[in-house]
């Protein structure tokens, strides 16, 4: 029976009109000299211009030449943990970064992208700033416990600021339930701009910090604090 079967199949494969397997050389070629999508091209833009702004800030800065070691990101601050020289927080007048100036409240609220909020007790700011085209405000407030810096910018995916500090110094906290760093000593900062070059800022050495991100926007909460003074001063922003 088996042997009928094979005869009979054989048969019926010599009457099927398959048709024959078309050369696909051609249209496979024709693929791979496609340009890549926009999409991929943003991509790589993205990769380029961060590995542009790392060489620029490894080549001005022997803090970051050092520090492609350990990063954390949280927000739109990135914390490279390595061993920094120890610094101290000076009163001297830092360079201004990229488009910065001194602003009302009212004229902060209505340039910025995000909705601006101020800490509950702290009262009125004593400067207000905007950097870079409103990417940033930056206030500063008197309080009992000295001058506190707060800034507040959109935490997207490009980091706008980088920090370097001890990997010991680096603290996971929490503001509210959200996840927080605590950062518990003096430590560089360098900003990164639309063009993505990284700015040293030589005069402004930032204090102990505390960072996190609410609804897609970063802040950070600075100066001569304790950690739960901190934590106490970004949970009363409204």
């Amino acid at each position: 029976m088996t042997d009928d079967l094979e005869t009979t199949l054989r048969a019926l494969g010599t009457r099927l009109d398959v048709p024959q397997t078309p050369d696909l050389t051609d249209a496979v070629l024709a693929r791979l000299d496609e340009k890549p999508s926009p999409r991929w091209h943003r991509v790589v833009a993205a990769a380029v211009a961060a590995l542009v702004a790392l060489a620029t800030a490894m080549a001005v800065s022997p803090a970051v030449r050092a520090a492609v070691y350990d990063l954390l990101r949280i927000g739109g601050v990135e914390i490279h943990e390595n061993q920094p020289a120890p610094v101290t927080p000076t009163p001297s007048v830092d360079p201004p970064l990229p488009g910065e100036h001194d602003v009302t409240l009212d004229e902060a609220r209505r340039e910025l992208d995000f909705p601006l909020r101020l800490p509950k007790d702290l009262g009125q700011p004593a400067t207000v700033r905007l950097i870079d085209g409103a990417r940033v405000v930056s206030m500063a407030f008197g309080s009992a416990h000295g001058q506190v810096r707060i800034d507040e910018f959109d935490g997207g995916l490009a980091p706008m600021f980088s920090k370097f500090t001890l990997a010991a110094d680096v603290h996971q906290v929490t503001v509210a339930g959200t996840p927080a760093v605590w950062v518990d000593r003096p430590h560089p900062v360098l900003y990164n701009d639309r063009d993505g070059i990284m700015h040293e800022e030589t005069a402004r050495i930032a204090g102990s910090t505390l960072i996190f991100e609410k609804d897609g926007v970063t802040y950070r909460v600075e100066g001569e604090l304790t950690e739960h003074q901190a934590i106490e001063i970004a949970e009363s922003l409204r």
